[in-house]
Order: structure tokens, then sequence, then C-alpha cells
């Protein structure tokens, strides 16, 4: 790799760590955002009449059980148990409910397969970060139970990114680790920069949600969140919103 390509491989990571910070920071920010929005909700429904609570209680369990047959139809594709899709509640349904609706630009036209190398390099380098961080390597190899429990941490992410064919993640915890790494491929320009449009896609996804706009917007923005909210989920006007 010339001089000019490693310059810029190194830009590339450092875009790529100030992404995955934005994201870190997004998810730990709206995990917060959908207690408040959820206690704010909640106030609103019991400011309701009895039967109307009623009504739209029934309203969002159907939305549930629907969701919940859905998946449980598509457990022969993706695996999924019938305990991880009954775990589904109205929460996990604000999850995906979206202040706008313009059209998703990733879809299976936008999509691209791991190229055959790409997935090569991806176990190449997770074999290398398990011979240092697998628990059972850890056992044997006389760690302070401190560092075997930061390293144990570090072989779960890793491990997590693997199954997520999350090449960034997996390449980020081998610099972490100072892994010796062979001769660089100019394909990992390419590959970190698929990861960052990925990864600004997530936040953007977070960002469009009602519990996102409700957290961190004005009284105009949280009262649109709402309105959207109660629409979406309970086709229901709420009276003031």
């Amino acid at each position: 790799m010339s001089k000019q390509l490693k310059y810029k491989l190194k830009k590339t990571l450092k875009n790529a760590e100030f992404v995955h910070a934005d994201l870190e920071y997004h998810q730990e920010l709206f995990a917060e955002a959908k207690v408040e929005f959820n206690e704010e909700v909640a106030r609103l429904l019991e400011k309701l009449p009895p039967e109307e609570q009623a009504r739209l209680k029934e309203i969002v369990e159907k939305k549930i059980s629907e969701e919940i047959a859905q998946r449980m139809g598509a457990t022969e594709k993706n695996d999924e148990t019938e305990d991880e899709a009954s775990k589904i509640t109205e929460s996990n349904c604000m999850d995906l409910i979206t202040t706008d609706t313009e059209p998703d630009d990733t879809g299976p036209e936008a999509k691209v397969d791991l190229e055959k190398s790409k997935l090569i390099e991806l176990k190449r380098l997770f074999r290398k970060i398990a011979e240092l961080t697998h628990p059972d390597k850890l056992a044997a190899s006389g760690f302070s139970e401190q560092e075997a429990a930061r390293l144990e941490k570090v072989f779960k992410r890793a491990l997590q990114a693997y199954n997520d064919n999350n090449w960034y993640v997996v390449y980020s915890i081998a610099l972490e680790l100072q892994i010796p790494l062979d001769v660089e491929s100019e394909d990992y320009i390419d590959w970190i920069d698929e990861d960052i449009r990925k990864t600004l896609s997530n936040i953007s996804r977070i960002g469009s949600t009602v519990a996102w706009m409700w957290y961190v917007g004005d009284e105009a923005s949280k009262a649109y969140a709402l309105k959207s909210y109660f629409e979406q989920i309970y086709g229901y006007i709420y009276p003031g919103v």
C-alpha cells in the first residue's frame, strides 16, 4: 500500500471512529428517551376516560399480536424463537415509528453481499482476536482477574461483531489489541466507507423516531411527536395535542 493510500486509510479510520462514537451517543440517549417518552404517553392515556383507555389498549394489543404472528411466520427463515417474538411490546413498536414517510433507501437493491475476500478477512481477524481473548485461553494464561474480565468483554464484543459480519468493528478490536496485521489491502478503505454509510443510516433512523424528536425537540416538536405517535399506534387524534 502506497503512502498516499495509508494516509487515506488513516483518515477513513478517524471518520469511522467519529461516526461510531456518534452512534453510541444516540443509542445511549435513545434508551433514556424511550423511557421518558413512554412515561409521558402513559400520563396522557391516564387522563382519558376509562372506556377510551380500554379501547386504545385493545388496538395496540391487536397490533402487537399481529406483529408476533408475522415474526413467528418468519421463524423458518431466520430461526427467531417464539420467546423472542413474544418479547414484542408497545415500547418495541415505538422504535419503528418515525415522524416522516420518506422512503427507505436501504432496500435489497441497495444492499450488497459481503465480498468473499472480506469474509475471509473477517474470519482471519476474529481468529487472531480469539487466540488472545477467548475465555478458555484466558483461564490458562495467568492473567489477573481484572484483566481476564476485560479481555472476556473484548471477546464478546468481537464475537457479536463477527456474527453480525461487521468487519470494521472486528478490525478495530484487532488494532486495539495491537495484533500484528498482514499488509493492509486497498479494499479496507472501501469496507470502512461502507461501514460509515451504514452507521450514519442507523443514526438517521434513531433521529427520525418520535421518541427522539420528543426528547430533544422544542415544545412544538414534542407536540408533533406525540400527535404522530397516537395517530400511528392508535389511529387516534389526542385532544389538545
